[in-house]
Formats: structure tokens, sequence, C-alpha cells
């Protein structure tokens, strides 16, 4: 019984995964995707830079986790539970979780969540797999209050 095909694998370092990905697709000033591998649509994965001080942004998934590695760089997650069709919550209720080189995040669906880069200077680096069918089913939120040092 053939348990995996018979064709090349594919391993980087994460400078040379940088190196290829010489195409960043902008998501918003300051966020940048790379995709690395979208053949299968269950499990698809992306390389995504943040810029120093910036940030992605605020959203959930009604299906599908995400998984995050971060593979360069400092920063934080924001979550907080969501119930759908809710496309807002109060900054009150919102909690932040330090991420830096080597963190591992597992985000279930709806649950709002954004990563912010706290570095100066450097950009954050992380991986994201996830369903290929995410950006469709990526539902924006509104922040009300939103004030970065207030939570």
């Amino acid at each position: 019984m053939k348990i995996c095909p018979e064709k090349p694998m594919l391993v980087f370092s994460f400078p040379e995964l940088v190196e290829r990905c010489q195409t960043w697709t902008p998501k918003r000033p300051g966020y940048a995707v790379c995709p690395l591998d979208h053949h299968n649509p269950e499990l698809a994965s992306s390389l995504y830079r943040i810029e120093p001080g910036q940030a992605n942004y605020p959203h959930y998934h009604h299906r599908g986790d995400d998984i995050f590695l971060i593979v360069s760089g400092v920063g934080e997650l924001i979550t907080c539970p969501m119930t759908p069709p809710a496309n807002s919550v109060a900054a009150t209720a919102l909690r932040r979780t330090p991420v830096e080189t080597g963190s591992y995040v597992h985000v279930d669906a709806q649950c709002l969540h954004w990563l912010r880069n706290l570095s100066p200077d450097q950009p954050l680096y992380y991986l994201n797999i996830a369903p290929l069918s995410h950006e469709s089913d990526r539902v924006d939120v509104t922040i009300e209050g939103w004030n970065e040092k207030s939570t």
C-alpha cells in the first residue's frame, strides 16, 4: 500500500522561505501575504509579514480553525469569542497574548483574532495553516472603543 506519493519534498529554512517569496500581496498597509502551498483545499499554508508597529485586521471565521507559527519577531495576538452573526465587539472583551519567534497558536473558528507587531524595527513573520476557503469565510469585526493601550 502506498502512503506517500513519490514526488520531491520541499524543505526550506526560514531565510530560504522568505527569499522564495518574491511576490508579496499587500492585504492592507504594512501587512502582506505570500501563498506557499494552496493545492489542497482542506489545508493551505501562507507566510505573512507584518511591518513594525502594524497589524493585520480583527476578524473571525464561521468554519475552520487557524494555526499560526511565529517564525520571526515579537507581537501580540488579540482574541475574543464571537457569536455569529456579530460583527462588532467591545474593546473591554478582548484578551491579549504575547507571541514571539517559536510561538504556536491554534485559534478556533468563531474566535475573533488578529496579530500586532510590537517591534519598533523588525517585521513579524508568521506561517498560517488553514482551509483554503478561509478568505471567503472571514467576517471582519469592528472594535468599539479600541485603543491600543486600553486593554
